[in-house]
């Protein structure tokens, strides 16, 4: 007689990650559902844990997060039913026909007896021996075994038994179970998958309803009339005594950055648009030659403003200029065209 440590008890304490690496080791004894795993209603009897006693083990050191609990005792065992394989890996294990026994020859002398090598034991690589818990992890990945996705409602009279009792009666794995499916009620079944499905539905939604949003406000812009904020057309350019030594025809470019041009004529002193009065391009003050150059298209202007060559139509234009406590004040809102006779008005200009 031998002695075994034998399972008369099996647990599985609260932190299980549901890897699936218990079910794959021990599939009678372990039930992984979507939330949980549990300890199947007849694992909950000593006469069925205890020829189980080495699956659990193993499924107990490949559960990467150490909460599956057993108790075992000492019990003489034969010695045939040590060696017996437990009874997953009998249904596991093929059954080979034993070959007929063929009689050997009068005349010739049994074989000798042929010594068979030792089995030798997988390779372990230079790192060292591979993490359990993560081994179990990829076999669970890849294969569920066994009586995996079994639901309580499938088992025997245990299983409707245990589905009746209490939740301060049962193990911490199948109390936490039975807690996690009376708050989901009886039609609501929230599901790792569910959650996840209806995660990304969620993230879809909310992706289409900002780019939703922002169309609407892009929309509501479009719509909205387009204010521009402009600057004052009001400028001031100094006072009379600047301008008093000016020559007739002598132009001051002072201001042409805000498109004035200070211009003297006899005994007036006016305000000239920069802007040419052909295709609206910027002509250039040639003070050897005494005139203004448009650069676009050859236009040619007189020191006061008329136009002598090229494509220009008409003069330049230009803007009303007062006198206002000294300074003096021009106001590119108001213009006025030499062809309209509109030169004549005070409003032009400034006598000097």
């Amino acid at each position: 007689m031998a002695v075994k440590e034998q399972i008369v008890k099996v647990w599985i304490e609260e932190g299980c990650i549901v890897c699936d690496a218990c079910e794959t080791a021990a599939p009678d004894v372990f039930d992984v559902q979507d939330e949980t795993c549990e300890i199947r209603p007849d694992a909950l009897k000593m006469e069925f844990t205890k020829p189980r006693t080495d699956s659990i083990v193993e499924a107990a050191e490949e559960c990467p997060v150490d909460v599956i609990k057993f108790d075992v005792v000492s019990e003489e065992v034969a010695d045939a039913a040590l060696a017996a394989p437990s009874p997953a890996a009998a249904e596991a294990a093929p059954v080979a026909s034993a070959p007929a026994p063929v009689a050997a020859a009068p005349s010739e002398p049994a074989p000798a007896a042929v010594a068979k090598s030792p089995v030798k034991s997988p390779a372990v690589s230079v790192a060292g021996a591979p993490d359990p818990a993560i081994q179990a992890l990829l076999r669970a990945a890849t294969a569920r075994g066994g009586m995996a996705g079994r639901s309580r409602d499938e088992g025997g009279p245990e299983a409707r038994e245990w589905s009746k009792k209490r939740a301060d009666d049962l193990p911490p794995d199948a109390r936490t179970s039975k807690v996690m499916q009376g708050t989901r009620g009886k039609d609501a079944g929230v599901t790792r998958r569910g959650l996840l499905a209806g995660s990304a539905a969620a993230i879809g939604w909310a992706a289409f309803g900002g780019t939703t949003m922002v169309s609407g406000v892009a929309f509501q812009r479009f719509l909205m009339p387009n204010v521009l904020e402009e600057p004052d057309p009001k400028i001031r350019v100094g006072t009379v005594s600047q301008y008093a030594q000016m020559v007739p025809g002598e132009v001051n470019e002072d201001y042409k950055p805000i498109g004035v041009w200070m211009i003297r004529t006899e005994g007036k002193l006016a305000a000239l648009n920069i802007i040419c009065t052909h295709l609206g391009c910027i002509p250039n003050w040639l003070a050897n030659d005494r005139k203004f150059k448009c650069p676009c298209h050859g236009s040619g202007f007189y020191p006061d403003g008329i136009n002598f060559e090229g494509p220009a139509p008409r003069p330049l234009e230009r803007f009303k200029i007062s006198l206002i406590d000294g300074t003096i004040v021009v106001d590119r809102s108001k213009k006025f065209q030499f062809e309209k006779g509109e030169w004549d008005n005070s409003d032009s200009y400034l006598s000097v």
